[in-house]
């Protein structure tokens, strides 16, 4: 069982070594009779067939692929823990190790463009300023179809409207800005027309009072709050007019070149795991909370289900039940995403060069829509 930051795949081969041999057979000669006949002629000695020999082949290194996460243990992995608990990624010839992020970390885009990993997940908006200032980021998978941002906010001041932020104190991290300020502007309104509250993750500058309104995970802050038996109103982004995919795959375009097949083969292994986990939530469940940091951060694991259960509906759609998870549609992304990055103030990149769908095509091969079934 992989514990996080420990290689995967450790693979030892023992040669088993065989040999085959023959004896040679002794031939008798024999004199001539005192007699006119001719001699008896004797045959040939048998040949003796040179020993067979074994020859080993030793298997490929595997390929060393670092991953930054964009967050601490969550739900949100549970495709990863159940690929490497069920060897999915040893399969593919991957020896991944895992890193997680969290709000007092530099981004996954950060670490990527410092060399100190190669795979990483991040939204939309994060990936395309990264472009823009100069790396050669390639997105090759999605794992959300619905970006998960949304507004939380209480029964007796609900904010329901894109209308309803403006003038508000709304809770956020610096991160989530871009994303607020793009679902306001596609509605026709001023980005920042709210007031800005930094906070960490948890619900309770909501709960008490310091702020209107809490930029939200749609698959977590509802659940935990309703957990706590707090009545709250959670109103999604893309209910506010702005979809978005998220939780966004990406490498370096010359890590792509030098592993192509080991980036496909990450991807498929991927794939599987979380295929696995919609199947089996409790075993991935149960591996999070043991294996890969739950239980150290104080998770709670009589919500997680309900939380996976939450994050279950953004992961799919009409597009994944015909063709697999994390597969993305290109005609969306040059429409709407294109314009709510524009409207978000980043400069849109060359998205038909960002997002690479050849990976997903090569990773599932004649097997969609799923790889386990296959």
């Amino acid at each position: 069982m992989q514990k996080l930051k420990r290689i995967l795949v450790i693979m030892t081969v023992m040669a088993l070594f065989a040999g085959a041999c023959g004896d040679d057979d002794a031939v008798d000669t024999t004199a001539a009779p005192a007699t006119t006949a001719a001699p008896a002629t004797t045959a040939a000695p048998a040949t003796t067939a040179a020993p067979a020999t074994t020859t080993t082949t030793e298997p490929p290194e595997p390929t060393d692929i670092r991953v930054r996460l964009n967050w601490t243990a969550d739900t949100g992995f549970l495709g990863v823990y159940a690929a490497d608990e069920l060897g999915y990624f040893a399969d593919e010839g991957i020896a991944p190790t895992f890193e997680y992020g969290g709000p007092n970390v530099p981004a996954p885009t950060q670490i990527l463009a410092g060399g100190a990993a190669d795979i990483g997940i991040q939204g939309l908006f994060g990936v395309a300023e990264a472009v823009n200032q100069g790396n050669d980021f390639v997105i090759f998978g999605v794992r959300l179809q619905v970006l998960p941002l949304g507004i939380s906010s209480l029964p007796d001041n609900p904010i329901l409207t894109a209308a309803d932020i403006c003038g508000k104190q709304i809770g956020m991290t610096p991160g989530d800005v871009v994303a607020i300020d793009g679902m306001l502007a596609v509605n026709g309104f001023e980005p920042g027309c709210y007031d800005m509250v930094p906070i960490g993750w948890g619900p309770e500058p909501l709960v008490e009072g310091l702020v209107d309104g809490l930029v939200n995970y749609m698959n977590s802050h509802p659940v935990v709050m309703d957990s706590m038996g707090i009545d709250n109103i959670a109103v999604s982004f893309g209910d506010m007019g702005a979809p978005m995919y998220h939780g966004n795959l990406f490498t370096t375009q010359a890590f792509l070149d030098a592993n192509r097949d080991a980036v496909v083969g990450f991807l498929r292994a991927y794939i599987k795991g979380w295929e696995y986990a919609f199947a089996n939530p409790q075993f991935a469940i149960d591996l999070m909370m043991t294996e890969w940091g739950g239980d150290e951060i104080g998770m709670d694991p009589e919500i997680q289900g309900d939380i996976h259960a939450a994050q279950v509906p953004l992961m799919t759609s009409d597009l994944t039940d015909e063709k697999g998870l994390l597969w993305f549609d290109e005609a969306l992304i040059q429409g709407t995403m294109y314009e709510l990055l524009v409207l978000g103030g980043v400069d849109p990149p060359d998205l038909d060069a960002l997002y690479d769908i050849s990976i997903l095509e090569d990773a599932y091969g004649d097997c969609g829509p799923s790889l386990l079934d296959c």
